[in-house]
């Protein structure tokens, strides 16, 4: 079984955030379009989106942003 379909999308990118997004590709090893992904989750996330329901009437408490996780540094081979 696959997991869900990802839909590509293109959005514009201020110089400096691009730079900062590259810098942190260079130490962490994260791919820039994980980044992204992430960072989207987690705006989201902070928004309540999708909205938890609650059995009172009491507005739910926004949930911890989940933290970023490094993807594993790759190897380049020799030729």
């Amino acid at each position: 079984m696959t997991g869900p379909k990802k839909l590509r999308r293109t959005f514009t990118i201020e110089p400096d955030l691009l730079e900062k997004r590259r810098a942190i590709k260079a130490r962490t090893g994260l791919s820039e379009s994980e980044q992204v992904r992430q960072g989207i989750r987690w705006w989201l996330e902070s928004r309540e989106w999708p909205a938890r329901r609650t059995a009172s009437d009491q507005p739910p408490q926004p949930p911890e942003p989940s933290r970023p996780v490094a993807a594993p540094a790759r190897v380049r081979k020799r030729r």
